[in-house]
C-alpha cells in the first residue's frame, strides 16, 4: 500500500493463498489497483503480459482451494481413526503427564504439585488462596508466563477428569479448514483415553462439590468470553473489567483494531440482529450468539439458529 513493492514472484498460486475467494481478490482487485506485477513461475501466470496462464488462473485458484480441502477432511478422517482406536493425539497432556516412548506417564514432581494443589482447596476452598501459595512455594506454572498461578489455572486443573484416570480428546473442532476458531463438541463425541490416576474418586468428586457450592462466590466470566474475534489479526479479544481489547494488539503485534466498551458491543449485536429480523431478548443472546468478528467499526454476528430451543413461549 505504500508503493515499496511493485512484483510478487511465488512459485506457484498456492504459494499466494489457497482460498480462491483470496486469491481472486488479489488478482483482479487489489494488485491491478496498486500497481503490482505477479508472477507464479509454474502456472505461467504474469499480470504484466497477456498469456494462457493468465486465462486459467482462476480455475487454479479454485482447484487450489479445493486440494486445501481435501487434504484437510483426509487428515482429520485419519486423525479420528486413531482416536477411535483409543491414541492419544493430543499435542499436549495435562499438567503432570507425559509422554514416553508412545506412552502416557505420570511426571513425578509436577505429579506431587497436582495432590498438593486438590489438598490445599480441599482445606481452604478458595482458587485465589490456592493459587497464591503456588507462587508462595515458587511452583512454575504449567505455561510458564509471567503471571504465575491464577484462580482459571487452579479450576482447570480442578475440574480434569484426566486425573481421575480419563482424558478427553476430541472435545473441540475446527469450524473450517479456513479457520482457526473452535467449537466444543457433545460429550457423546468425544473420546475418552484411560491414562495414570493421581486423584482418588472420592478426593474428586469432593472438590467438584465443593466448586459447585462455591461457584457463586467466585469470579464468573462474561458470555462473550471467547465469542469476539478481531477481524484484522485473528485474535480473539479479551474482556478487560467492561472494556474488550484485541488479543493480538495487546500482544504486541501492531494490530490497529481498537478496543470497544462491552456495553456498546452488546447494543451493536442486538441492532444487527434486529436487523436481521431475529429476536434480540437480553436472555436470549448467549444461546442466540455463536461468534462476533469486529474488523475495524464493521461487527459480523454469527448465529446458531434463528430461534434456539427454549422452555416457555418466548416467541409467541
Amino acid at each position: 500500500e505504500t508503493g515499496l513493492v511493485n512484483t510478487v514472484l511465488v512459485k506457484d498460486l498456492s504459494r499466494l493463498s489457497r482460498d480462491y475467494l483470496r486469491t481472486g481478490e488479489l488478482l483482479e482487485h487489489w494488485f491491478p489497483a496498486h500497481g503490482v506485477r505477479l508472477i507464479a513461475i509454474n502456472d505461467g501466470v504474469d499480470t504484466a503480459v497477456q498469456s494462457a496462464g493468465n486465462d486459467y488462473s482462476p480455475i487454479r485458484a479454485v482447484m487450489d482451494d479445493w486440494y486445501a480441502r481435501d487434504i484437510s477432511r483426509k487428515v482429520r478422517a485419519a486423525i479420528y481413526a486413531r482416536q477411535d482406536a483409543g491414541i492419544c493425539t493430543a499435542a499436549s497432556l495435562p499438567y503432570g503427564y507425559c509422554r514416553n516412548n508412545g506412552q502416557i506417564i505420570i511426571q513425578t514432581e509436577s505429579a506431587q504439585h497436582v495432590t498438593e494443589i486438590f489438598n490445599h482447596y480441599l482445606v481452604c476452598r478458595n482458587l485465589r488462596i490456592t493459587a497464591e501459595q503456588m507462587n508462595k512455594n515458587g511452583i512454575l506454572p504449567p505455561r510458564k508466563g509471567r503471571n504465575g498461578w491464577t484462580s482459571a489455572t487452579i479450576r482447570r486443573i480442578l475440574q480434569n477428569p484426566a486425573y481421575c484416570g480419563t482424558l478427553l480428546i476430541r472435545v473441540t473442532r475446527k469450524m473450517s479448514y479456513k479457520s482457526d476458531c473452535r467449537i466444543r463438541l457433545p460429550e457423546q463425541e468425544q473420546i475418552a483415553v484411560p491414562v495414570p490416576r493421581m486423584i482418588p474418586d472420592l478426593l474428586f468428586d469432593t472438590v467438584q462439590q465443593f466448586l459447585l457450592e462455591n461457584g457463586h462466590a467466585e469470579k464468573q466470566s462474561h458470555w462473550l468470553s471467547g465469542r469476539v474475534m478481531c477481524g484484522v489479526c485473528g485474535s480473539r479479544f479479551i474482556m478487560s473489567k467492561q472494556r474488550l481489547i484485541c488479543g493480538g494488539r495487546r500482544r504486541g503485534n501492531g494490530c490497529e483494531c481498537r478496543s470497544i466498551m462491552l456495553s456498546g458491543l452488546l447494543a451493536q449485536i442486538s441492532d444487527v440482529l434486529i436487523r436481521d429480523g431475529i429476536p434480540a431478548d437480553a436472555a436470549l443472546l448467549p444461546l442466540l450468539v455463536a461468534r462476533v468478528l469486529i474488523s475495524g467499526s464493521q461487527i459480523t454476528v454469527f448465529v446458531r439458529c434463528r430461534k434456539p430451543v427454549i422452555p416457555g413461549n418466548a416467541y409467541v
